[in-house]
């Protein structure tokens, strides 16, 4: 609406101005040279106007024509870049797919077309790669580093090299490097304190999760399980050089940070028990069962005392499994110790009990055991034994995060 009324304002004053024009036609006089002109305002006027068209149009046709050579030029130069590309595209499928011959033909025909060695380089050390020659991967990967935005993934492939070579220092070194530019990445911080951990830098493990923590590079619950597992490598580590202070006060925030890390709360037992604080080793299993209960933390907490009977042994299970008394590996331990305090109405509720929730090797031979001394009775401890090759596999020690052997 804006528009059409613009149109007819300029319009109205082009009819105004030739009805001014119109009505005082005037005469002009020109003398140049030896020309002489004679004419009206207006026809003046139009001849100046078809004058200053025709030059309009000759400029724009001259321009024209001089911009043709690099309009041809911009042309090949995009249909250049659009084969270049699609070669290295199809060359990074063909790389993907296993197929070296043809992934080397489209690598140097991307090489050729599009002449940038650090866009190229990434295809060419996947070629190489494939094709077992790591020194050529190596070199084409270090090209990628002259280019911003292919340095990352040159560092990738530099950190890949020197994981399957299994240089640790190298690897530190190029993890910390690609952190800097991807400080998020959970991969590359979670790399990074694995090799710390395995090359036993435990301050430098925690300082990185400390960093990964304020770049939120991990979830919650992975920060705190690997804040427990660098604190409880502390922990053993001022175990091993005697000082069970400083091992238990590690241990304890170990346990603080992830109450299911077991290996935490086994150091703060051991400390515990080496300062003589037998009572207070005994909570902190307690509470570790609580929070998940493990054959590791039984076999710990029957091992606080030295030289008791089986009777006594079995009494203080049964306070150790009070914090979680419905789990299957609480009924193993109860039922287990009452088998060899021969308390057998007690062992059979519990391995029956355990039985039911998980019917492994271990508890049909222990069940069989119990038929053999409470009641003699061969026939139904072999029942049990027959059960061993429909029994599911025993249960893997708990999971825990360890860091990379």
């Amino acid at each position: 609406m804006l528009r059409l009324l613009s149109y007819a304002v300029v319009l109205a004053a082009l009819v105004a101005g030739t009805v001014w024009l119109a009505d005082r036609p005037g005469l002009v006089h020109v003398e140049w040279l030896q020309w002489q002109i004679e004419t009206s305002v207006p026809v003046l006027l139009a001849a100046l106007l078809v004058i200053a068209i025709v030059m309009v149009v000759a400029l724009r046709l001259i321009l024209a024509l001089w911009r043709i050579p690099g309009r041809w030029a911009a042309s090949w130069r995009s249909r250049r870049l659009r084969k270049g590309y699609q070669a290295l595209s199809d060359g990074l499928a063909a790389a993907a797919a296993g197929q070296s011959s043809k992934a080397a033909k489209l690598a140097g025909k991307a090489r050729s077309l599009l002449a940038d060695p650090a866009l190229t380089s990434y295809l060419s050390a996947q070629t190489a790669k494939l094709a077992g020659d790591a020194s050529a991967a190596r070199d084409h990967y270090k090209a990628m580093l002259e280019r911003p935005e292919t340095a990352a993934l040159g560092l990738r492939g530099l950190l890949d090299q020197a994981l399957e070579r299994g240089d640790d220092a190298a690897a530190a070194e190029l993890a910390a490097r690609a952190r800097l530019m991807a400080p998020q990445d959970p991969w590359l911080a979670d790399l990074s304190f694995q090799l710390a951990m395995k090359d036993k830098r435990y301050l430098d493990a925690q300082s990185l999760l400390a960093d990964a923590k304020r770049r939120k590079a991990f979830s919650p619950a992975d920060q705190s399980q690997r804040l427990a597992l660098v604190l409880t490598a502390r922990a053993a580590a001022a175990r091993e050089l005697g000082q069970p202070g400083e091992a238990a006060s590690l241990a304890k925030k170990a346990f603080a940070a992830d109450p299911k890390h077991t290996a935490a709360a086994l150091e703060l037992a051991g400390a515990l028990k080496e300062a003589g604080k037998l009572r207070r080793a005994a909570s902190s299993l307690e509470a570790a069962w609580k929070a998940l209960p493990s054959p590791s933390l039984a076999a710990a907490y029957a091992d606080l005392k030295d030289g008791e009977d089986a009777l006594s042994r079995l009494r203080r299970l049964e306070k150790l499994v009070s914090g979680c008394p419905d789990h299957v590996e609480s009924h193993l331990v109860v039922g287990e110790a009452a088998l060899e305090a021969k308390i057998w109405g007690q062992a059979r509720k519990h391995l029956l009990l355990a039985v039911e929730q998980r019917p492994t090797q271990r508890l049909y031979r222990l069940l069989a055991r119990l038929e053999r001394l409470e009641y003699k009775n061969e026939d139904a401890a072999r029942a049990w034994e027959n059960k061993l090759p429909e029994a599911m596999p025993e249960p893997k020690p708990e999971a825990q995060l360890v860091a990379a052997d």
